[in-house]
Formats: structure tokens, sequence, C-alpha cells
């Protein structure tokens, strides 16, 4: 399982400087700690802050990385828990794009 300095690369590799999330979005991994994507920031930020966000995600940083991996549907992991969101769940939707799940 990759670390989160890892991960956090990845994630800001596939981000990108204009992602199109137009969103702020946290995800939680518990005792490992958090990334945040700043998708309103020009460029956009990608950081392991515990900051405000437009939606939070919790989930384990094994399954996020089989989500980023296409070896668990985001979708699948909600409906089973896996996953938890908090907020609007069309701003999770605008992920697929970013980490090309779609």
């Amino acid at each position: 399982m990759a670390d989160l300095d890892s991960l956090t690369q990845r994630v800001r590799s596939a981000v990108g400087e204009e992602s199109g999330l137009d969103a702020r979005i946290k995800f939680n991994f518990g005792n490992d700690g958090f990334l945040f994507i700043d998708g309103k920031s020009q460029p956009n930020q990608v950081s392991n802050a515990d900051a405000p966000s437009d939606i939070a995600l919790t989930v384990s940083m094994e399954n996020f990385q089989r989500i980023i991996d296409k070896q668990l549907n985001p979708k699948f992991a909600l409906m089973t828990g896996r996953m938890r969101l908090k907020g609007d769940i069309r701003i999770a939707t605008r992920l697929d794009k970013v980490f090309g799940l779609d």
C-alpha cells in the first residue's frame, strides 16, 4: 500500500493546474491523515491540510488507492459503506473525470 506522500503526489499529477472541479474536496483517511484538493484556487492545489471543504469523503487509504487504481468502483464503495460522503454527491462525481474513472 502506498503512503500518504505518494498518494498526494499521484493526486496532484491527476488534478493538474485546472481540473474543472470548481470545489474544495477533502479525503479523510482517519489516523493516516488527509488529502485536500482545492479545485477553486488557480492553479489548483493538492495538500494534506485538514481544511474546510465543500464535500468530505471518509475512506481508508487502501480503498482510496484501490479506487484510483480502478480496482474498486467509487459508487460501489459508497453503497457498501467503504467510503462515506458528507456533502453534494454531484461534486463527488466530478472526481471520476479527474481520476479517469468515467
